[in-house]
């Protein structure tokens, strides 16, 4: 059964990552459904987890639970009465943030190492796959977009469009890469445990993919994670040490990376979108860009605070699936923004302690990270929440592919501030829970074996 728990943890990253594959190519009639396809995974998470006593009951729980009761009674309040919205406004915001706590408490050090490198990993298949997609015609079944759609991908720049890779769009690559490029920087340091060679494969995949994403986001992202672990290493004084290495190894990474034929058009299609982006007062361009697309800019936050109903419009209206069964067409009926969307949702004073909670959440995970780097020179925790502060904090949480790398990237960065346990020890504590498991679920076994005599042949279950 704890086996099963990992596994399932598993299967919602594999889900994470190939999700938008499934509804544009395997199976596009069924979109829609695959949409929450990791609601049932997540469910069956919680149930494992509270049959086996690991469904962490704290003080971040309980706050959940409070918030989403308040919103469900907030939105019968204002006169929201189709079930089915309010239902999905509560999947969207409430029903994945307790697999943070689930993960830390099942999760090992070693396990969110092994998911990170296998993300990391998987960047040279994703950016692969995005060269095809840049390098095909936007009607091409490569660009095919939910559903099976012909031509359903954003446009990018220079008659491409932005290649989402296995993902739906490319919302994906602006959170995969950044956190694949956490372990990579983390795999540049003393613990590198993945074949050099092959680190340098992935370091030239997530380079080659800023250029291919025709995505600011996807570039400054990234960048941020780079400045991060810059600033771990002059924290802990392995700058001179360590330096020239790690400059070396970079400088490998870019050159290889350079002299890909697919490098200059991708350079110039990317540096062409951001000139696009640039209005005539270079108000469009760079962290400014980002930071009023993701906040909706704070002046037109606080007039939807002034003006919002005091308990929304009922959660859920806000979201692209309130759109199509009220208008037939996906769209934002409210906000695009998140915290525009929030506000008039749930009403300025729940909103402000969702929002709060979001906030107060990314900072304890900073604390925390913090308290790993400087207590045991660790950089890991602090990388992981570089990759997904921003969408933990004002990501749209609508889209399940920003909601899902929110939570994943949060439950990662809790699990890496464990200590990991030796291979043995680790090994003795799983043997234990077998043992622990065998005892609960056959008592006569137990029994018997006090008494001398031979129990029942039933093998215990394999993990």
């Amino acid at each position: 059964m704890y086996h099963s728990l990992k596994s399932l943890i598993w299967l919602y990253v594999a889900l994470l990552v190939f999700e938008g594959a499934l509804r544009k190519w395997v199976l596009p009639d069924h979109a829609d459904v695959l949409l929450v396809v990791r609601d049932p995974v997540v469910i069956l998470i919680y149930l494992l987890a509270l049959g086996q006593g690991r469904f962490p009951v704290n003080g971040w729980v309980v706050t959940i639970s409070l918030l989403s009761v308040a919103a469900l009674f907030a939105s019968f309040l204002a006169g929201q009465t189709n079930l089915l919205i309010t239902g999905y406004g509560l999947r969207t915001n409430f029903l994945h943030l307790p697999l943070i706590w689930v993960m830390a408490s099942v999760l090992t050090r070693r396990d969110a190492e092994n998911i990170g490198f296998a993300l990391l990993l998987m960047a040279i298949p994703m950016t692969l796959l995005m060269a095809a997609q840049f390098r095909a015609p936007m009607n091409d079944i490569l660009n095919r977009g939910v559903g099976g759609e012909e031509g359903g991908q954003i446009y990018g720049a220079l008659g491409h469009i932005r290649p989402p890779g296995f993902f739906a769009f490319i919302t994906g690559p602006q959170l995969f890469f950044p956190l694949a490029a956490a372990f990579f920087c983390h795999q540049l340091g003393k613990a590198r445990r993945l074949w050099l060679p092959l680190v340098l494969a992935c370091g030239v995949a997530i380079l080659l993919a800023l250029p291919l994403s025709i995505s600011r986001t996807v570039a400054l992202a990234t960048l941020l994670v780079g400045t991060v672990y810059l600033g771990t290493l002059v924290q802990s004084g392995f700058l001179r040490a360590g330096l020239l290495r790690i400059a070396v190894l970079v400088a490998v990474v870019g050159l290889a990376a350079s002299f890909l034929p697919i490098f200059d058009e991708a350079h110039a299609a990317f540096f062409s979108r951001w000139e696009e982006a640039k209005g005539p007062n270079d108000e469009g361009s760079g962290m400014a860009s980002i930071f009023a697309r993701f906040f909706g800019g704070s002046d037109y936050v606080l007039d939807v605070a002034s003006s919002a109903p005091l308990f929304g419009a009922g959660i859920g209206m806000g979201s692209n699936m309130a759109a199509r069964l009220t208008t037939g067409r996906v769209g934002f009926l409210l906000a695009e923004s998140e915290w525009g969307r929030c506000v008039l949702e749930l009403g300025p004073p729940l909103a402000l302690g969702f929002l709060g909670f979001r906030i107060v959440l990314a900072f304890a995970l900073l604390l925390h990270a913090l308290r790993r780097q400087l207590h045991a020179r660790d950089p890991l925790p602090l990388l992981i929440l570089s990759s997904c502060a921003p969408a933990l904090i004002v990501g749209q949480w609508s889209p399940p592919t920003i909601l899902g790398f929110s939570v994943l990237g949060a439950g990662l960065c809790l699990t890496a501030c464990q200590d990991a346990p030796p291979p043995a020890a680790e090994d003795d504590v799983e043997s234990l829970e077998n043992e622990d498991e065998t005892d609960d679920d056959d008592p006569d076994e137990t029994a018997d074996a006090e008494t001398g005599e031979p129990g029942s042949d039933t093998e215990p279950e394999h993990r």
